[in-house]
């Protein structure tokens, strides 16, 4: 096995995200000739040229893009295991402020914060419900619970677990506008919209197999998943909703399930947080918090 200076390591990754030689040495606090020289033997020891210099612009060549995802992988693993370790021994005070859907935060946070807040009595908590995505660093967020494919951005995110999806619709709306079986037969259908997504993402698992998709309208559209799920219980059309909002409803027989054989792909969850360096311990310790919870907890995808 090769032998890797996580100098080397952290210095391209650094050089990575800030674009520039120079400015890499100065976050790191060292001279832009000790840099080069890491680089230089980050490229030696794999024999493949990592980033592509001119005299305007770095860019990474194909090798050193694979290298860059799977060095920051590690690096973030090893910040995670320090975070989870320095938890244990710090004391975990002050306010934490977590931003969340309205719906996950009302039925699937909010019931976890008791047992968290007894095991931290020194903290405070305050817990913001909207549907839209919260500014972080503007709003004075500690941590966020995303839902679904993160857009890239400077924030560092922790999965947590996975969501399953359910399509459906009232008994009533069924029995008046038939049921469909097929994936070409939606486009004749009343369809809700989840507006914080395109129709193509909320849709294109139906036609994942086909060879074309086509144009999708909403009727409806709202950026919040109680609402969708009011109007689909009382016939308006189909809808995609995540399966902890219309599990009871299924059950009752208020909704059925529709394209069985077609399961909406699973949104990923996540908790982001503003940067990887100076965590404070009370962050570090609720995204600890929620992956153990949904590890032994809740079973969110199916």
């Amino acid at each position: 096995m090769k032998e890797y200076d996580f100098s080397a390591l952290r210095s391209f990754i650094t050089v990575v995200e800030t674009g520039s030689f120079a400015k890499a040495a100065e976050q790191l606090d060292v001279s832009t000739a000790a840099i080069s020289r890491r680089i230089a033997l980050l490229e030696g020891l794999l024999g493949s040229q990592l980033i592509a210099r001119t005299t305007r612009r770095l860019d990474l060549t194909d090798a050193g893009k694979l290298f860059y995802e799977d060095t920051l992988n590690i690096f973030q693993m090893l910040d995670e295991a320090d975070e989870r370790v320095r938890v244990g021994r710090e004391t975990v005070k002050g306010i934490l402020r977590i931003a969340t859907p309205l719906s996950f935060g009302y039925e699937k946070v909010a019931p976890l914060l008791p047992k968290f807040m007894k095991q931290y009595p020194a903290l405070k908590v305050t817990l913001r419900l909207e549907d839209r995505l919260t500014d972080l660093q503007a709003e004075g967020i500690d941590v966020a619970v995303r839902i679904g494919a993160l857009a890239d951005s400077s924030l560092v995110a922790t999965k947590i677990t996975s969501i399953a999806k359910i399509c459906c619709a009232s008994p009533d709306y069924l029995r008046r506008h038939g049921r469909p079986t097929q994936p070409q037969e939606i486009v004749a259908h009343h369809l809700l919209h989840y507006s914080n997504i395109s129709m193509k993402d909320e849709w294109s698992w139906l036609f994942e197999h086909s060879t074309a998709m086509p144009d999708l309208d909403y009727t409806f559209a709202a950026n919040n998943a109680e609402a969708l799920r009011a109007m689909t219980m009382q016939g308006v059309g189909i809808t995609v909703l995540p399966e902890f909002t219309v599990e009871d409803a299924l059950k009752t027989g208020s909704l059925e399930q529709i394209f069985k054989d077609f399961s909406p792909t699973p949104s990923p969850l996540y908790a982001v947080r503003p940067s990887r360096q100076f965590t404070p311990a009370r962050v570090r310790a609720f995204i600890a918090f929620l992956q153990q919870s949904f590890m032994d907890g809740p079973k969110l995808e199916t």
